[in-house]
C-alpha cells in the first residue's frame, strides 16, 4: 500500500497536468483559464504579425499541439502548469512562404528573462510577436525583445 501511495504521489509531482478544474484568469484576454497547479501555471501566446498568414507547430516532450494557420493579428495561445523541476520546454517551426524557422518558444530561462514575473499561486504569461524581419518575445507590458530571425 505503501508503495502505491508514492506512485502516486510521485506521478501528481512529475505531471504537468492540471489537478482541479478551471476558471477565468482576466476578462483581457479571452479563451483562457487557470489551472490549479502545483507550481506555476502559464499561458503562452504566439501572434502573427505579417500581413501573410504563417504555420506554427508548437510541440514539448509530452504534447504536440499540431499544426495552426494563423491569419494576419492572430494568434495561437496555449496553457499548462510547470512541472516541479522548472524544466520545462515547448518548442515551435514556424512556416511563413519559403521561410522556415525552429526554436523554443518556452524554457525557464526565457520564462524568467522576458515574460511576466513568476509569483506562487498566479498565472504567468509570455507573448511571441512574428514579423517580416524576426521573432518578438516580451510580457505585453515592456518592449518587445528580438530573438530570433527567419
Amino acid at each position: 500500500m505503501k508503495s502505491l501511495f508514492f506512485l502516486f504521489f510521485y506521478l501528481v509531482i512529475t505531471t504537468n497536468v492540471s489537478l482541479i478544474g478551471s476558471t477565468q484568469i482576466t476578462p483581457l484576454i479571452s479563451n483562457t483559464t487557470k489551472k490549479t497547479c502545483l507550481f506555476h501555471y502559464w499561458t503562452v501566446y504566439i501572434y502573427n504579425g505579417i500581413k501573410d498568414p504563417i504555420t506554427v507547430h508548437v510541440q514539448s516532450g509530452d504534447d504536440d499541439l499540431g499544426n495552426h494557420t494563423l491569419a494576419t493579428n492572430d494568434n495561437q495561445n496555449w496553457s499548462f502548469c510547470e512541472g516541479v523541476t522548472f524544466k520545462t520546454l515547448f518548442y515551435a517551426h514556424f512556416y511563413w512562404n519559403s521561410k522556415i524557422a525552429f526554436f523554443d518558444v518556452y524554457t525557464d530561462h526565457i520564462s524568467d528573462t522576458y515574460c511576466t514575473e513568476r509569483e506562487y499561486r498566479k498565472p504567468g504569461r509570455c507573448f511571441w510577436l512574428v514579423t517580416e524581419d524576426g521573432f518578438y518575445v516580451g510580457d505585453h507590458v515592456r518592449p518587445y525583445t528580438k530573438l530570433h530571425d527567419w
